[in-house]
């Protein structure tokens, strides 16, 4: 699972055995935010993080949506999840 994205406090990275749709999980002092790349809305929140960081992680995301989806299609293929074929 690497880590694309370090920025204040907040770690973005894209599991590599992950499942579509395309999403990213965001970090933040114990905290995971997953946030959706159609969308930049946070999908699921799994710890304690406040209302204004999950705002910041979708923020952060959104800013960076071009990356991160090239990133993620490099990882798992196509952007609907499904792999290339030869």
């Amino acid at each position: 699972m690497p880590t694309l994205i370090r920025e204040e406090g907040f770690e973005v990275k894209i599991y590599t055995l992950d499942h579509p749709p395309p999403h990213v999980h965001v970090a933040k002092a114990g905290a995971i935010v997953k946030v959706d790349l159609s969308t930049h809305h946070a999908v699921e929140i799994v710890g304690t993080i406040s209302d204004r960081d999950v705002k910041r992680a979708e923020r952060l995301v959104a800013r960076n949506a071009q990356f991160l989806k090239v990133e993620w299609e490099k990882l798992h293929g196509c952007p609907s999840g499904k792999r290339k074929r030869s």
